[in-house]
């Protein structure tokens, strides 16, 4: 044949646009060029120069980009998650392969949602069962297209009776997706109830196979129904006739309807064919879950990380106007996540020094570098001044999240004072490593200097409020 139409032989394995055709992709040498790539865009140098803020929107890039081609056809061994996983949260807090550093946030947590307590980053194993439910989605949208009849063709048996047909005995790409939608659990069901018919003029859908009334098929709330149904692939239009009258149903049984379970199936089946309408409208299939109907990859994968993360608490909560780097020093710091003295000895890390470089009274902690040092109190006792509320006290970190809510402000006012405090703190902690690390004595003045400036340039170019100038800033007053 090759001689005939004179082209070369080829063989198993080969590459179709970038994609291994005929591997065995549960080798994990087959995976090395997404290896190549994760180690090409997170590499050492930009670890170094870029700020947490930075890291985090480039591993946001590459975790959403860069495994789709490969995650879309092929269900990844774990050790190839694993590895890319820990790839990524070792560039996240700034590590390589030669440099070793503190993963302060273990990457289960970092990969919660925002206002679950994570910083928004998608587990590579929900971005792979997204990318792979979307070919089951597919299968039953585009019924009719030659691939679908491929599949039908390798997987329909005589008695196989799944709306996602797979012969056990069969390996390959079409196999793995069905057993991840299978397999997947989402609030304990599988991934594969997610997908639901719905009935327009019934000429599409199985009336016995595909789930339409409920989540899951008919021939699963009525087995023994099923078993003497003569047609067992008919469809809805088959079993339920639309005519002036109204709505008729039609059997077709190769036998006598007996016995008790059958009867009581009989008396479900009814009542939900109650709720059953047909119209002029052609067959079509919904997703119902997070949504609002229509399939998509982030849908899937929003799906997934709610279901992770719902025993999780927020914990902070994010500024829009306030840069992703103090956002999430912020997000840190209200787990004591921060390389304090007391933070750095509980990671048995040994601290000559333990006490807070800024009044040197106390151990370093959290709380009592933000609330309770002298040098800290004073900037909140000016920022108070400055913003024209009442002096605060706030007794941990967590308490300085709120004091916003109880200082009398309201609308864009209260919104600026919170980004206010998150940038005060991010100023604070710059002014202790300075003092730390460069011998550069901490002052008052030129922290709070720092904060007006710093907080003036970010809200004028990202709270949308065009009309902001220095002396509106410097009064505190928001038109």
């Amino acid at each position: 044949m090759a001689n005939v139409i004179g082209c070369n032989v080829g063989s198993l394995p080969f590459k179709y646009l970038g994609i291994s055709v005929g591997a065995n992709m549960n080798k994990i040498s087959n995976w090395k060029p997404v290896y190549d790539v994760f180690e090409s865009r997170l590499s050492k140098w930009k670890a170094e120069s870029l700020s947490i803020g930075g890291r985090v929107t480039l591993i946001k890039s590459v975790l959403e980009s860069l495994p789709s081609y490969f995650f879309s056809l092929y269900k990844a061994p774990c050790k190839v998650i694993k590895d890319l996983e820990s790839l990524s949260s070792r560039f996240l807090w700034g590590g390589s392969k030669d440099v070793h550093k503190i993963h302060w946030v273990a990457w289960d947590k970092v990969c919660q949602p925002k206002d679950r307590g994570g910083l928004g980053l998608c587990k590579l194993k929900h971005i792979n069962v997204a990318l792979l439910s979307k070919w089951g989605w597919r299968f039953k949208k585009e019924r009719g297209n030659l691939w679908c009849e491929v599949i039908e063709a390798c997987h329909v048996t005589k008695r196989s009776w799944d709306y996602l047909p797979v012969r056990n005995n069969f390996s390959g790409t079409w196999s793995s997706i069905v057993k991840v939608l299978n397999r997947t659990m989402v609030g304990g069901l599988p991934l594969r109830q997610f997908f639901k018919g719905n009935v327009g003029n019934g000429n599409c859908i199985s009336f016995w196979i595909d789930p339409w009334l409920l989540n899951i098929p008919l021939k699963d709330v009525c087995p023994h129904l099923f078993r003497v149904e003569a047609e067992k692939r008919c469809k809805v239009s088959d079993r339920l006739k639309l005519s002036d009258s109204g709505l008729s149903r039609v059997w077709n049984w190769k036998s006598m309807v007996m016995g008790v379970e059958a009867f009581s199936e009989w008396d479900i089946l009814s009542s939900l064919l109650d709720a059953a309408a047909l119209s002029s409208e052609p067959d079509c299939w919904k997703w119902i879950g997070v949504g609002n109907g229509d399939f998509s990859v982030r849908a899937v994968r929003s799906l997934l990380s709610e279901d992770a993360a719902c025993n999780s608490n927020a914990g902070f909560v994010w500024c829009k106007w306030v840069p992703s780097k103090c956002n999430i020093f912020g997000w840190r710091a209200v787990m004591g996540r921060i390389p304090t003295a007391r933070a750095l000895r509980n990671r048995n890390i040994q601290v000559l020094d333990a006490n807070c470089v800024l009044c040197g009274d106390e151990e370093e902690s959290v709380d009592h570098l933000f609330t309770g040092c002298i040098f800290s109190a004073r900037i909140w006792q000016l920022i108070s001044a400055w913003c024209k509320v009442q002096n605060f006290f706030a007794f941990s970190f967590k308490d300085l999240l709120e004091v916003h809510k109880f200082v009398g402000l309201s609308g864009k006012a209260k919104d600026i004072f919170y980004g206010i405090i998150i940038v005060g703190c991010w100023c604070i902690w710059r002014a202790r490593n300075l003092h730390k690390f460069q011998n550069k004595h901490a002052k008052v003045e030129e922290t709070l200097g720092e904060i007006k400036s710093l907080g003036f340039l970010w809200a004028k170019h990202r709270a949308k409020i065009p009309s902001l100038n220095w002396d509106l800033w410097c009064k505190f007053v928001f038109m």
